[in-house]
C-alpha cells in the first residue's frame, strides 16, 4: 500500500530586528520551488532554490547515519555541525551549486544569513513490496515463519525455500492449496502433506522447485509420493523493494546576518517523494 502525503509549501513572512529599532519584512518565496537532496553518510544537504529571485534555503545535516531507510521522525538540532542557509545571489543558481564535489566560486552570494539555532525535524515514510502480487497490510506485524521480515515484505512467507509468489500459483485471490488442507501453498511448510518439510525436498539444496523425481507430476516437494527428506538449516537470498518519501520542518529557527536577526518559528521545507527507490537484498538468520 502506497501512502502518498501532499504538503503544501509555505509562504513565509519573517521580522527582523535591526540595532537601530527598525522592524524589516523579509519573504522566503519558496512556494513553487521543490525539495532536493544530496549527499550521503557524512553530510546531506537539503535545499530549495528560487530561480526567479536567485535565492535559495537550504539545510546541511552533518551525520553518520544513512537516511531514508527507516520509517522514522528525526529532530536534528541546530548548532556548528547542522546549519540552514538563507542566500540571494548575483544571479541564479541550479543544484550543482549544492551537490558538486568542489565549492562553487561563482555566482557571488549577496546576502548570507545563517541560522544554528531551532530544530530540523525529518520524516521518512517506507513502502516496502515483495512483489508477490499479494494485497497486505503494511500495517501488519504478521511474520509467519519468523525469520525478521515481516509477511508484507517477504519473499518467502513460510521460510520453505519456495518463493511466495510461486507458491501462490496463478490467482493471487485463490491461492494454490496443493494438499488441501484449508493452509495456502505460501503459508504451508509442508505443500504436498507427506510429512517431509517442504524446505527438506530440495536434495540438500535451497530451491526446492528444481527437485523433480517424476517430471510428469513436477517438484517433489509438490509430490506426496516422494518423501525423502535430506535437512536444509539455511534461508535463501531474500530480496524486496524499498521506497522511502520525506517531509522536512525547521522550527524555531533564528536566522543571523550580522546584526540582524529573522527569527521564524515554522518552515516547511517540504516533501520529496521516493527519495530513495532500491532492491533490498538480505539472508535471513534460520529459525527452527
Amino acid at each position: 500500500m502506497n501512502r502518498i502525503v501532499a504538503l503544501g509549501l509555505l509562504l513565509v513572512t519573517c521580522l527582523a530586528s535591526c540595532d537601530d529599532g527598525d522592524v524589516i519584512v523579509t519573504t522566503f518565496d519558496f512556494e513553487d520551488a521543490n525539495l532536493q537532496v544530496c549527499g550521503e553518510p557524512g553530510s546531506y544537504v537539503f535545499f530549495k532554490i528560487n530561480s526567479s529571485t536567485a535565492e535559495s534555503l537550504s539545510l546541511q545535516l552533518n551525520t553518520t547515519e544513512t537516511l531514508f531507510l527507516d520509517n522514522a521522525t528525526v529532530d536534528f538540532d541546530l548548532g556548528a555541525s547542522n546549519v540552514v542557509n538563507y542566500r540571494t545571489y548575483s544571479e541564479t543558481i541550479t543544484s550543482s551549486y549544492f551537490c558538486s564535489n568542489v565549492p562553487p566560486t561563482s555566482p557571488l552570494v549577496t546576502i548570507d544569513y545563517l541560522a544554528t539555532s531551532g530544530v530540523a525535524t525529518l520524516i521518512t515514510t517506507l513502502v516496502l513490496n515483495d512483489n508477490d502480487a499479494l494485497e497486505e497490510d503494511p500495517e501488519s506485524t504478521i511474520d509467519t515463519d519468523n525469520d525478521g521480515l515481516l509477511n508484507y515484505f517477504d519473499f518467502d512467507d513460510d521460510g520453505d525455500n519456495v518463493p511466495t509468489a510461486v507458491e501462490i500459483g496463478p490467482d493471487p485471490d485463490n491461492p494454490q492449496d496443493t494438499d488441501g488442507d484449508a493452509m495456502p501453498d505460501y503459508l504451508d511448510i509442508d505443500d504436498d502433506n507427506d510429512g517431509v518439510l517442504t524446505r527438506n525436498e530440495a536434495g540438500g539444496g535451497l530451491d526446492p522447485t528444481q527437485m523433480i523425481t517424476d517430471p510428469t507430476v513436477g517438484p517433489d516437494y509438490l509430490n506426496p509420493a516422494v518423501a525423502t527428506p535430506v535437512f536444509v538449516e539455511m534461508y535463501r537470498e531474500h530480496s524486496y523493494n524499498l521506497r522511502s518519501s520525506i517531509n522536512l520542518f525547521l522550527s524555531n529557527v533564528v536566522f543571523v546576518n550580522g546584526e540582524e536577526q529573522i527569527v521564524q518559528e515554522s518552515l516547511d521545507m517540504g516533501n520529496i517523494q521516493d527519495v530513495v527507490d532500491t532492491t533490498i537484498t538480505i539472508t535471513p538468520k534460520f529459525i527452527n
